[in-house]
Parts: structure tokens; sequence; C-alpha cells
């Protein structure tokens, strides 16, 4: 545009000079005769005409080039703090390059329905574990809960075992079976520290599968629970000791122990369940297993397991008596109160109830097991207690 206008100038100047050289040359001819005629205004002379032109093509290009050169001062112009303009990007700037691939949650309406099946290496050891997202989640991050199988048992079992996809699907929660691994006596378990080898480490599997289903299952971090029945019981108290900050509440069923090294971070609100009349991990130090031997119950517990609740109450600063709720017959409850936080406590002694999972929906097929007391649901009840709360 610059050599545009520049030839437009030139162009002009030379019209203005030719103009004036032929005026030169008419001079020096011989003038022809005057003739009056009538009086009229001056006409504009066309080097007046020319020199006009000129300089208004002249100031239009100086009037254009100080535009141009604020425009670019703009543009230049570094945008003042909280200026969204300066964000938005302009027809000419570069892409952006991000350096690794973007790391972004799945959104829960992404996921498909139902039942999926994964493999986990975490921890020392591989995992099958269940996940089942229902076809309506209530939020995005979704709620989420962990539910650990007994011994000898898998993921599969205990999800028929408990019934928690049945309510999952109800309530809109996702929740996770993974299967344990065999310690060489050719039965799945969860790591225990009373019973603690360098083969495996199971918290370190429980981090590795909450980051899983939070990255890749739109799990909500801050609502993450666990529960779990005998083994599975015992495994979630290890994490009411050892991962407090990770775990938001959780319900034990058939199995509390307090480990000497239990150090929780935070009071986590908790509950138990347990039958008194429970052969396999006792109600009662004194009352023998039939799984275990005396010293695997004593290494569980000091006297009993409420005793062993009494000192998860105990670290939450709860008052040292409970108060006695009797719900039925069949169900006493034992609240702790004044802990820190606010955090509920709560011990639900099941009177008769044997190594089971109140009004578990296989109940009628597990008889074999003892008394299935229909009077409180560790599955409804614990989610109804659980999802109360987050981190």
């Amino acid at each position: 545009m610059r050599s545009a206008r520049s030839l437009l100038v030139v162009s002009a100047l030379l019209l203005a000079a030719c103009s004036s050289g032929g005026d030169d040359a008419a001079s020096d001819d011989t003038a022809p005769p005057v003739t009056e005629a009538p009086t009229t205004e001056p006409a504009t002379t066309e080097a007046d005409d020319a020199d006009d032109a000129a300089e208004e093509v002249v100031t239009t290009e100086a009037a254009e080039a100080e535009a141009e050169a604020e425009d670019e001062v703009e543009d230049e112009a570094v945008a003042e703090p909280g200026d969204d303009s300066a964000d938005e990007p302009s027809d000419t700037d570069p892409p952006l390059l991000i350096d690794g691939p973007a790391q972004v949650r799945p959104s829960c309406a992404s996921l498909t329905p139902g039942v999926s099946d994964f493999t986990l290496d975490a921890g020392g050891a591989v995992h099958d574990v269940r996940i089942f997202v229902p076809q309506s989640i209530s939020s995005d991050p979704a709620p989420t809960v962990l539910n650990w199988h007994g011994l000898g048992s898998n993921g599969p079992e205990q999800a028929a075992f408990s019934g928690y996809e049945t309510l999952a699907e109800e309530e809109g929660f996702i929740v996770v079976h993974a299967t344990g691994i065999d310690a060489g006596d050719g039965r799945n378990s969860w790591e225990l520290s009373a019973f603690d080898t360098d083969v495996r480490d199971d918290l370190a599997f429980a981090d590795a599968l909450i980051d899983t289903v939070v990255a890749d299952w739109c799990s909500d971090p801050t609502r993450i629970y666990s529960t779990g029945m005998s083994n599975g019981g015992l495994f979630t108290s290890e994490l009411v000791c050892n991962r407090s900050t990770r775990i938001a509440a959780a319900a034990s069923v058939a199995g509390t122990t307090h480990p000497e090294s239990c150090d929780p971070e935070r009071a986590v609100p908790y509950i138990s369940f347990h039958g008194t009349a429970d052969d396999v991990v006792p109600f009662d130090a004194d009352d023998p297993s039939t799984l275990l031997p005396p010293e695997g119950v004593t290494a569980l517990m000091d006297e009993s397991t409420p005793g062993e609740f009494a000192e998860f109450a105990s670290d939450a600063g709860c008052a040292l008596e409970p108060t006695r709720v009797e719900e039925t017959a069949e169900v006493v409850r034992y609240d702790y109160t004044g802990c820190e936080d606010g955090a509920p406590m709560a011990f639900y002694e099941i009177v008769g109830g044997g190594h089971t999972w109140p009004a578990s929906p296989l109940a009628d097929v597990l008889a074999d097991f003892g008394f299935f007391t229909q009077d409180i649901d560790a599955t409804a009840d614990a989610w109804a207690f659980m999802s109360q709360f987050s981190l």
C-alpha cells in the first residue's frame, strides 16, 4: 500500500511540473490580441490543482501511517491484571502445544453402565477388579464404595453376598469389588498388620485402586467409602488406621481390629456390625475360632471385638462410655459421642448373630454361617451412614 501511495505522489508532482512547463513555453510566443470579456471569478489553474492533490495525498498517507502505528502500539500493549481479553486467541495466534498427554477425568455420563472388569498391578501383585456403574449416577463426580471380601472369597462373591450392586443402582453410586491374592495357603486374602509380610503391600494397592477409580471412573476423591466382610472388615479397619485422609467413612462387618500401630490422622466416621455367636472372628477373645488358632485370635484383639472398636473411639477423642440403645431384640447399638470434628461412631451388637452379613440377600443359602438378622441391613444402613460424609 505504501508503494502505491508513493507512486500517486510522484504522479501528482509530475503533473504539476508538466503544467508549469507548458505555461513557460506559452509565454515565449507572440501574445494574441486581447479581447475584453465579461468579469468572472478567477479560475483555479491546473498547477494549483496538482499542488492541492499532492498535498492531500501526502496528508492522507501521513494520517494513515499514524493510525497504523497506533494500532501496533495497542496490539503490543500489556493487558491489565484481570483483563480476560488478553487470554482470547486471535485468528493469527499459533496453535497451543501441550507437552505430553492431557490428563482429563472422564465424565460419569461417558461411562458404560453395568459391570466392568479390569486388572490392576499394584502393591506387588496383579488383582482382578470388578466395578459397577449404575444407569443413573447421583452426581458427577460420583460417591464410591470399596467393598472388600472375606478370607477365601473374591470380588464377585462379595458383590452377591452383600447385594451392594443392587443398592448402587437404586442410589446412583459406584461400587468396587476387588479380589485379594493367595498368600500361599490357597485362599485369597487382604493383608493385616497382625500378619504383615514383605511379599505384598495391600495398602499400596488400595491407594492405586482409589487413584484408578478417581482418574478413570469419575469417582469423587472426597467421597470414597470402605466396607467389607470378615477379612475385608478387618482390612477396612486397617484403612481407617492408615488411610484416614482418603476414606471419608467406613463400616466393618464381622471383623474389626485395632492394631497397636493404628494412628489415624483424622477422626473417621465409623460403624461396625458383629454377631455375638460369631465362631470365625469371635465376639470375645476367649471364645474359640473355627478358623484361627488362639494366638491368631489374640493377634487380632486384646479382649473383644467391641473393645477393639472402643479403641477407635478413643483415638477420635470420644467419651469413654458409649450410650446403649436397644433398637430391637436382635440389635443393640452403642453410640460414642463427643468425638473430634463431630465424627459419629457406633458399634452394632447382633444378638445371636453368626459370622454373617445382616440382611444378606443370600442368607437362605448361607445358613451354615449362623443366624442372619433382618432387623438391620449391613448394606443399606451402612450406605445411609457413610454417604452423609465427605473429606
